[in-house]
């Protein structure tokens, strides 16, 4: 079996637990810990990290929904790669970092805020948690590999 390539496209760090995150040009990964100064870090081995694809992005905005990357609280915006699809355990390597897949993320409450369709639109597509597994600096436009 081949192997599969995507794209990192956005990388997003927050400070303030219920803020939205900003997108910043590269976040340090942490082995066990999660992303360098991002308020998550540290709190939950299976969910240092989120990811999220910019697909699913791009289909919840052409159906009306007004919301940003950054409202959805996620670390890394992905393309190329079907996130949804992965299962637990499946790595992902990007630059010189690997993630190992944990968990689905789920829409919480918190998307009604933003628009109250956003719970049913980003039901079973709401992107994966993982946690770092080796660390290192990635970069938006990074390469992601499935392992």
């Amino acid at each position: 079996m081949s192997n599969q390539f995507g794209k990192l496209i956005t990388t997003f760090i927050g400070s303030n637990k219920g803020a939205s995150k900003h997108a910043i040009a590269s976040v340090e990964l942490i082995p066990d810990h999660g992303v360098s100064g991002d308020h998550h870090a540290g709190t939950k081995p299976h969910r240092q990290v989120s990811l999220f694809a910019n697909e699913t992005l791009q289909e919840i905005q052409a159906a009306g929904i007004e919301v940003t990357a950054e409202e959805l609280s996620t670390n890394l915006l992905t393309e190329g790669i079907a996130i949804d699809t992965l299962t637990a355990g499946t790595k992902l390597k990007i630059g010189a970092a690997i993630i190992e897949i944990s968990e689905a993320r789920k829409p919480c409450g918190s998307l009604t805020k933003i628009d109250k369709r956003l719970p049913k639109a980003t039901y079973l597509r709401c992107g994966q948690f993982g946690r770092v597994i080796t660390g290192g600096t990635i970069h938006a436009g990074d390469a992601i590999e499935i392992l």
